[in-house]
C-alpha cells in the first residue's frame, strides 16, 4: 500500500510538471503572437474566424481610429473600461469582486475584464470560460500593455468586437444598424452600440430593454468623467 501511494504521488507530481510545461509552451506561443501583432496588420481574430466557420459568412470592416467618432470612442470606454488610460491591462479590484461573486457567493457577475483582456480573448483565445483561460488573459494582457500603444489596443478592440450575429467591428455595426459610417455616429447611436456589447446578439433582436435603458443613462453620465472625456480618436 505504501509503495502504491509513493507511485501515485510520483505520477501526480510528474503530471503537474508536464501540465505546467505545456501551459508555459502555449503561453510562449501566444506571447509571440502578441508581439508580432503589435506591428502587423490585423484584419480578423480567432473568434471572428470561428464564427465565420459556424455561420458561413461574417461582416468585418476594419477602420483606423481616426475614422471612428469621438462619441463612439468615449461611449465604449465609459461602458467597458472607465480606467482604460490609467491601468496596465488588469483591474485587480474588479477581478477580485467578480471572483467573490461568481465563485465564493455563487452569484452571476461581470468578469471584471478590461478592454485589453477582452481584446486578448477575442484575438487569440477561446470564449469558453475557465480559470486557465482567465490566467492566460492576465499574462497576455500584461504583455500587450507593455508592447502595444493604448491607441492600437483601442483601435483593434473596436475593429474586432462583436455587435451582433456575424457583425464585427464598429464600422460594420454603424452600417448595419444605422446605414452610416462609424465616423458620423452621434451620442445616442454610440451609446446604444457601446451598451449592447455585453450581449450583442440578444439586443440585435430585442432592440432595447428596461435594463439597457438604465445602463445607457449610467454610461452617458460616465462619458462626462474627465478620464473618459479626454480620450479621442487621435489617441496614440
Amino acid at each position: 500500500m505504501a509503495i502504491f501511494n509513493t507511485k501515485a504521488k510520483h505520477l501526480f507530481k510528474r503530471g503537474l510538471i508536464v501540465a505546467g510545461a505545456a501551459f508555459c509552451l502555449i503561453e510562449i506561443y501566444y506571447i509571440g503572437q502578441v508581439l508580432y501583432y503589435s506591428k502587423a496588420e490585423i484584419t480578423t481574430s480567432a473568434y471572428i474566424e470561428s464564427e465565420r466557420e459556424r455561420l458561413g459568412k461574417v461582416t468585418v470592416r476594419p477602420v483606423p481610429l481616426l475614422r471612428v467618432s469621438n462619441n463612439m470612442i468615449r461611449a465604449v470606454i465609459a461602458a467597458e473600461d472607465v480606467n482604460f488610460l490609467n491601468h496596465n491591462g488588469i483591474e485587480w479590484k474588479a477581478l477580485q469582486t467578480a471572483f467573490i461573486s461568481n465563485v465564493l457567493e455563487g452569484e452571476a457577475a461581470p468578469g471584471g475584464s478590461t478592454i485589453t483582456q477582452q481584446l486578448i480573448k477575442n484575438l487569440f483565445l477561446s470564449h469558453k470560460k475557465s480559470y486557465i483561460r482567465k490566467a492566460q488573459e492576465i499574462v497576455l494582457a500584461k504583455v500587450m500593455e507593455a508592447t502595444w500603444s493604448k491607441g492600437r489596443i483601442l483601435q483593434t478592440y473596436l475593429n474586432v468586437a462583436e455587435f451582433g450575429q456575424g457583425i464585427f467591428g464598429v464600422e460594420a455595426a454603424a452600417q448595419h444598424y444605422y446605414g452610416q459610417r462609424a465616423s458620423t455616429l452621434n451620442h445616442w447611436q454610440s451609446l446604444w452600440l457601446a451598451c449592447i456589447l455585453s450581449n450583442p446578439r440578444y439586443y440585435e433582436k430585442r432592440g432595447s430593454t428596461r435594463w439597457l435603458e438604465i445602463r445607457m443613462r449610467r454610461v452617458s453620465r460616465a462619458m462626462t468623467f474627465p478620464e473618459v472625456y479626454r480620450v479621442n480618436n487621435r489617441l496614440q
